[in-house]
């Protein structure tokens, strides 16, 4: 298994890539890898890795809930950054057994959220771009 069979940021965190190289051969475009089997071919990877212990680099990111992308010699990943309280902005009602109900998907929907994609340098960890793909209201309702 690689290290990128589950990632979840928090905050702002650091990106540890556990290997040196990952093969042209085996890109991970998804959730678990090619096949969504969460095994990899690669025949030299480390069984374990802390801060100190087979780790190449380290990238502070923004906060993201993603399986990173690697690709070639990039690896790709998310972000969604919350930002100031949007006047008038609100989520969805909901009503359980008659009761309002603060839906879990549906809180921080009154702030902005920047969703961002950001490319990576697979051998350093450089950011070799950041991109905005949206910035706005998390759930927009009409009233």
């Amino acid at each position: 298994m690689t290290p990128f069979n589950r990632f979840t940021t928090r905050s702002i965190v650091a990106l540890a890539l556990a290997t040196s190289t990952i093969s042209a051969a085996e890109k991970r475009p998804q959730w678990r890898g090619p096949g969504s089997q969460g095994i990899s071919t690669e025949a030299q990877l480390p069984a374990e890795w802390n801060a100190s212990k087979n780790v190449v680099w380290k990238t502070a990111l923004p906060a993201g809930h993603s399986s990173p992308i690697v690709w070639g010699d990039r690896v790709f990943v998310t972000s969604a950054v919350e930002g100031d309280v949007l006047a008038g902005a609100k989520a969805a009602g909901h009503i359980v057994e008659g009761q309002p109900y603060v839906h879990p998907d549906s809180v921080a929907a009154d702030r902005k959220h920047t969703f961002k994609v950001l490319a990576l340098d697979a051998k350093t960890g450089k950011v070799l771009w950041d991109c905005t793909a949206y910035e706005g209201p998390w759930w927009i309702t009409s009233t």
